[in-house]
């Protein structure tokens, strides 16, 4: 099959001839349609996830996000031959499983990935598209709780995981700030903001001092580091608000001192994740974000539009 692989962890990702991995007790193998792209598939590349005393299998296939048809399944497995799934691969399954979802087929298991049922609605390269961002949307918007009436700014609100945090949000009924390049308002609207900023001609923390004078209720920054987040972005939350960041640059403790939450979130999937996300799309609250997509023989391209490039909405590769 072909794959895109590293055989050493700093190497250059190249599309490889791999044997096709077969399941195990517990695993269903899987024949992948569609897989999205994801910043975290280089930092494992680079060897960000690398452990003393831990022997990662090469060669690793890079790709966390997925959806396919499972093809064939090893003693014990939950799913059964020709359904089709979807799901992502946990952060920790590079240490045990080598085979990512870059690839013509894959492995997985309860233990190293969270997995659903894809429903007849929703094609592949959508389902490809909803695991990683859709499920860290997810989880961030429980967090930080918006009521309705509620001010939420989101700062790289038209990248992946703020794609879906918009439409998240303004479903319960907050008043979305949109922080987003100017070429991207419109799509920032069509996805439930009702104010846009643009970041490369405004200064962020002026516009939102002089539009909300006593602070937003809540912040969501997807961008950036603790010396912006922490001195421009963070004061623009009322005492007693919320604030989150995917990019760990928050200081919960010298926040808490206002009594602002604050958290530095991690996402780990899980299968209620999938059905959740796969039923909101299903009833029209959730909708996948503009998807570019790439065969798996321009993985290198799609390589390069992730890493160098502006995204809007999502990367993803196709395999047939």
């Amino acid at each position: 099959m072909r794959a895109f692989a590293i055989d050493s962890f700093g190497q250059t990702p190249q599309l490889k001839d791999l044997p096709v991995p077969e399941p195990g007790p517990g695993e269903v193998q899987i024949e992948v349609r569609a897989a999205s792209v994801n910043p975290i598939d280089w930092k494992v590349a680079a060897g960000a996830f690398a452990s003393p005393g831990v022997t990662f299998p090469f060669p690793q296939t890079l790709g966390f996000d997925f959806a396919g048809r499972v093809s064939a399944v090893g003693d014990g497995a939950a799913f059964e031959v020709g359904q089709e799934v979807f799901g992502m691969r946990l952060p920790t399954a590079p240490a045990s499983n080598p085979h990512g979802s870059y690839a013509e087929y894959m492995t997985a298991s309860p233990e190293t990935a969270a997995l659903g049922v894809r429903p007849a609605d929703l094609d592949p390269v959508a389902a490809a598209a909803l695991p990683m961002t859709g499920g860290t949307a997810l989880g961030l918007i429980d967090w930080l709780d918006p009521a309705e009436g509620e001010s939420l700014l989101v700062v790289g609100a038209t990248g992946g995981v703020g794609s879906y945090a918009l439409q998240l949000a303004a479903a319960r009924g907050a008043r979305v700030i949109a922080v987003a390049a100017g070429e991207d308002h419109d799509y920032a609207r069509s996805l439930g903001a009702g104010e846009v900023i643009d970041h490369r001609t405004t200064d962020v923390a002026d516009a939102v001092r002089a539009a909300h004078p006593q602070g937003v209720d809540a912040v969501l920054d997807l961008a950036d580091d603790r010396e912006v987040l922490m001195g421009r972005i963070a004061p623009l939350v009322r005492d007693g608000g919320r604030l989150a960041t995917t990019v760990f640059a928050a200081d919960p403790d010298a926040l808490a001192a206002r009594g602002v939450r604050a958290v530095n979130f991690g996402y780990r999937a899980t299968d209620r994740d999938m059905a959740e996300l796969a039923g909101l799309v299903t009833a029209g609250t959730l909708r996948v974000p503009r998807t570019t997509t790439y065969p798996l023989s321009a993985m290198q391209e799609a390589h390069t539009a992730a890493t160098t490039g502006h995204v809007r909405g999502k990367l993803v590769v196709t395999t047939g």
